[in-house]
């Protein structure tokens, strides 16, 4: 079996970073049996003894206690009544440091049964915040030199005895997350331990390296710097950029689609119509970019079609029944090819895939009108990814971000839509898991005939049926 320098198999080295991606992203859920190594296992293709023994490596769980639990193994567990036992109480994640902090705990009298009953999911929750860690990629941070050091200075942790922190000023990143696991094991052994709302936190940042998480126990949700817009842009500093994690979306966002971002939210937000005037200045000021920059970029996005342009002004785009149809089409057969090379990938190749499709079924039941169908061209997104065809993947993104200009031009509602979306990309990721390329074909073309009819619906002129059904053959 072909090993890595240290000796471990590449094959247990990859199952590890699968595993680690899954409860990196699970959030609060992840106590729940959804997350069972059995269930881990039918939903990556990789066998229940590569997910057992990930879960034991990334929990870093000691070999005698290999056989503790039933999903995730027990570290040095104290019992909640014990003056010993700990809680998470904060925790901060600001390049380049990275810093948890603990705190005694006295459980009241009569919860020792309670606890115990928690054991199991006390144990996955613990492994899912050091799977936070090991997808996060930190290890690779690095200060290059002088000049990178003094741009990315911050305030220094004071350690202590309850406390794990890393630096890449100085970086010993196995000993953090040793000295991490260490404390962890102490944790008492109740889900409020580690509680559910960093968990949610800390698996809506997992694809960005953590950054900017800041956590206190006891704060409220909106005191968290949380990743709450599905539209964000990646932090500005190149040194706060972790690599890609290759279970993690692939899709990286240049100047140009993150001024294409703040555009579609400028038209949506300020009312603005086909035709109205959009400034440079203006945008440059929200986002802190020279008025140069943007300018050139809204050029680009002039080239693209995303902008109209009237000698030197820029102008929100009118979108015709004609333009959907067009681009519809477009989407629609290449996204047959791609769906046609994802049907024959390793199982495991689809989990960002299965990961945002949990993102469409939580925005349909929890988010804003617009969040499902944001979230579903993310799913389309990641299917592309999937694919193995970096140049129709790249094509497709393309298309993807004309798309979303439509939608803000547009002012598309998917409320009344959205048990349709989530029905539609079940079936088709079914069909892709299963091998089955031509149903994935099928539901693929039902769900863009839908979004084709929805889209036009709201144009300024009839759906020319014929014009669609020719393009779409």
């Amino acid at each position: 079996m072909e090993t890595t320098g240290r000796g471990r198999p590449r094959i247990q080295d990859a199952a590890d970073d699968i595993v680690a991606a899954v409860l990196a992203t699970a959030g609060a859920r992840v106590s729940t049996p959804d997350f069972s190594t059995r269930r881990i296992a039918e939903l990556t293709g990789l066998s229940q003894t590569l997910v057992s023994r990930a879960c034991r490596r990334i929990r870093r769980a000691r070999p005698d206690a290999a056989g503790a639990g039933d999903d995730v193994p027990a570290g040095d567990d104290v019992a909640a009544g014990d003056p010993g036992a700990l809680v998470l109480a904060e925790v901060h994640v600001r390049f380049p440091q990275i810093w948890l902090h603990f705190t005694p705990v006295a459980a009241p009298p009569g919860t020792q049964a309670a606890a115990t009953s928690q054991s199991t999911a006390a144990r996955r929750r613990a492994t899912a915040l050091m799977a936070s860690l090991h997808a996060s990629e930190a290890a690779r941070w690095r200060i290059r030199d002088a000049g990178d050091a003094a741009s990315a200075e911050a305030e220094p942790f004071v350690p202590g005895p309850l406390s794990a922190c890393w630096d890449a000023h100085d970086p010993d990143w196995e000993q953090f997350l040793d000295r991490t696991a260490g404390l962890l094991s102490r944790c008492a052994p109740t889900v409020d331990a580690i509680p559910g709302d960093l968990l949610d936190l800390l698996a809506r940042r997992a694809g960005r390296g953590l950054h900017g998480t800041q956590w206190r126990r006891g704060l409220p949700k909106s005191a968290h710097i949380s990743d709450s817009s599905s539209e964000d842009v990646a932090p500005p500093a190149d040194l706060e950029r972790s690599p890609r994690n290759r279970w993690f979306s692939q899709v990286e966002l240049s100047v140009t689609e993150q001024i294409a971002i703040a555009l579609r939210r400028e038209i949506t937000n300020s009312g603005f119509r086909a035709g109205d005037r959009l400034s440079p200045n203006v945008l440059g000021d929200r986002l802190g970019l020279s008025r140069s920059t943007v300018r050139s970029a809204m050029s680009r996005l002039v080239d693209d079609g995303l902008l109209d342009s009237d000698q030197g002004s820029f102008r929100v785009p009118a979108v015709t029944v004609a333009d959907v149809v067009d681009l519809y089409a477009a989407r629609l057969h290449l996204g047959m090819v791609l769906l046609r090379a994802c049907a024959v990938q390793p199982r495991h190749q689809m989990l960002p895939v299965r990961l945002a499709l949990g993102a469409v079924e939580a925005a349909a039941t929890q988010g804003t009108r617009s969040d499902a169908g944001l979230a579903d061209l993310q799913f389309q997104q990641e299917l592309a990814e999937a694919s193995g065809l970096s140049q129709s993947a790249r094509a497709f993104h393309a298309l993807t971000l004309r798309v979303r200009m439509f939608i803000a031009v547009l002012r598309l509602d998917y409320s009344p839509a959205v048990e349709r979306i989530v029905s539609d990309d079940r079936r088709i990721l079914t069909a892709v898991l299963a091998g089955d390329a031509e149903a994935a074909v099928r539901s693929w073309r039902l769900k863009l005939d839908n979004a084709v009819r929805h889209m036009s619906a709201l144009a300024p002129e009839s759906f020319d049926a014929e014009l669609w059904s020719r393009l779409s053959r």
